[in-house]
């Protein structure tokens, strides 16, 4: 998938913007600028990076190629794989504590559905 240029740079000022804006609303101006900024400032170094870097031109969603959509893939799949294990030790770190293990049985319920649903979709899609 390869995206327009400035695509995500306007995506992640809107995600700052979404953030910052009611921590302002809050009265926590230096916060939500602070917030606005570190977005912003992500997406000038996507911006300015991401013709030298492969790196970055991923992280900008630009997967041309076959072995850059590989790549993107297994860093997903990677991701999955410590987020599982995040929130399962998460769940144990709780109950050990004697504290509410809740959201962290929530979380692997979702990600355990999701994962379950995408199985099926994708073994009967072929």
């Amino acid at each position: 998938m390869t995206t327009k240029r400035w695509f995500f740079p306007v995506f992640c000022l809107l995600l700052g913007l979404l953030m910052g804006v009611p921590v302002m609303a809050r009265g926590e101006i230096v916060l939500g600028l602070a917030l606005v900024g570190i977005m912003a400032g992500y997406a000038t170094f996507l911006l300015l990076t991401r013709k030298r870097s492969e790196t970055t031109a991923m992280l900008s969603g630009e997967l041309g190629d076959e072995r850059r959509r590989l790549n993107e893939l297994r860093a997903r799949g990677a991701t999955a794989n410590v987020l599982s294990m995040v929130v399962v030790g998460g769940f144990f770190v709780q109950i050990w504590r004697g504290e509410d293990p809740m959201p962290f049985a929530l979380l692997g319920a979702v990600g355990g559905v999701a994962y379950v649903v995408a199985l099926v979709y994708f073994s009967r899609r072929g």
